[in-house]
């Protein structure tokens, strides 16, 4: 409105006046022509170039837009011929000219950005090309490492210990002494007995030797035979007693740790000495009832421990319980690994993989780029529709899912491309730049 207003003005100048105008116009395209013809474009420049050169001239036609309304307004200020109030007007319209030319460039920069969005950034997204993949779905659980062989040994009899043989860390064989009490009471107690069975051993084979001859009183001779026997039993009692004040290895293994010193009083449900040996190690977990009738004796498992990284052992099960717990609604299943390095220990926990579903012809994508709505599950894929990558939506039936990885059962074909990334910015229909 303020140029038609503008235009209508001028219309009112002096005929001198309108030459001027039009002698500005010619001008103008004058100069644009000559900096289009310096700025002709060569066949191997690209866009970005292109586009450069564009903006320049556009510049440089503003400029010189701008320029010449200054140049109207100094050429009035000199004419005399031109009446001195006519003269303030052309000023005034010089100086609203070329406030229309600068919001016209803006407008043109504005225009010219939208433009190169709209030609060069397209949402990036990510895809992958459906094909068949081998899919395992596991069930995880998490188990208790125990020795095979272990022990919190105690002595059988009270008693105060009289010297440990062994030291903590110590490997051991069976039958080896560790620890041993004070006997000195046993040991009276034996010499004591063993005294008199020597005197009664002697007595019972003269008085059978007598008797063989039907010399002498049968009551005597049964009489020397019951003593006899007696001290006997009294004398294996004692010697039995003091076997049981000796601590002696129950099976080959370390001596972990001593809890007593040498002097203190030692005695049944105390233990003195932990020992382990850790070539043969147990493992039990807890697995949900659901899975009661998958799980198998003799089925190969995978183990592995989060303080060993890149540890991991296969091994079949031993047993499976058939007994539900009724708190925990579980079973339990129990492993035995071979540990010949000893890098396992007890009381470590266990992660235990157990394959329940395996597939060689399995459609795997990542489990985030199964979307829902009120319809149902879906994906995004891409599809080329006038050499344009074009999004479309597939609804589809998931299957399993392990490990962030989801099995599609149902919706898609070999080939198709799903996007696995940049999904959360895109919807059907939207043109994408595919990148790797």
């Amino acid at each position: 409105m303020a140029k038609k207003n503008i235009e209508t003005f001028e219309s009112t100048i002096s005929t001198k006046g309108k030459k001027i105008k039009l002698m500005r116009k010619i001008l103008i395209f004058m100069m644009i022509a000559v900096l289009a013809a310096c700025s002709q474009p060569a066949g191997n420049e690209n866009l970005a170039e292109l586009t450069a050169k564009r903006d320049s001239l556009q510049s440089e036609e503003f400029n010189i837009e701008k320029q010449l309304n200054l140049i109207d307004a100094q050429i009035a200020e000199l004419d005399s011929s031109i009446n001195p109030d006519d003269i303030k007007i052309i000023k005034q319209i010089a100086l609203q000219k070329n406030k229309i030319v600068g919001v016209e460039a803006k407008i043109k920069t504005l225009e010219n950005n939208m433009t190169a969005r709209d030609l060069s950034i397209l949402i990036p997204v990510a895809v992958k090309e459906i094909q068949n993949e081998l899919f395992n779905h596991y069930i995880i659980t998490y188990g208790e490492v125990k020795a095979k062989n272990y022990a919190m040994i105690s002595p059988e009899m009270n008693g105060r210990i009289e010297k440990i043989y062994v030291s903590e860390g110590d490997r051991v064989k069976k039958g080896q002494l560790l620890v041993s009490l004070n006997t000195d009471a046993i040991d009276k107690q034996i010499k004591g007995v063993k005294s008199g069975l020597d005197l009664a051993t002697k007595t019972y084979h003269k008085l059978d030797t007598l008797w063989s001859q039907n010399i002498g009183s049968e009551i005597d001779y049964l009489s020397a035979k019951n003593n006899k026997e007696s001290l006997e039993s009294q004398f294996a009692a004692l010697q039995a007693q003091k076997r049981m004040s000796q601590i002696a290895a129950p099976f080959d293994g370390i001596v972990d740790q001593i809890f007593p010193k040498e002097g203190e009083i030692a005695g049944p449900g105390f233990p003195v000495i932990e020992f382990v040996n850790l070539q043969k190690l147990t493992i039990t977990a807890d697995v949900s009832e659901a899975y009661i009738d998958i799980i198998k004796k003799g089925q190969i498992v995978e183990l592995s421990y989060s303080s060993l990284p890149n540890y991991i052992k296969k091994t079949p099960i031993k047993r499976v319980s058939k007994i539900i717990a009724s708190a925990s609604r579980t079973f339990e299943i129990e492993m035995e690994v071979e540990n010949p390095n000893e890098r396992v220990k007890p009381n470590i926990v266990s992660t235990i993989k157990i394959n329940d579903f395996s597939s060689d012809k399995a459609f795997i994508i990542p489990s985030l780029a199964v979307r829902k709505d009120i319809t149902g599950n879906y994906v995004y894929v891409v599809n080329k529709e006038n050499n344009k990558n074009v999004v479309a939506k597939k609804y589809v039936t998931t299957g399993l899912s392990f490990d962030e990885n989801t099995m599609i059962t149902k919706g898609l074909k070999i080939n198709d491309k799903v996007v696995v990334k940049g999904y959360h910015l895109v919807s059907s229909g939207v043109q994408v730049n595919v990148v790797k």
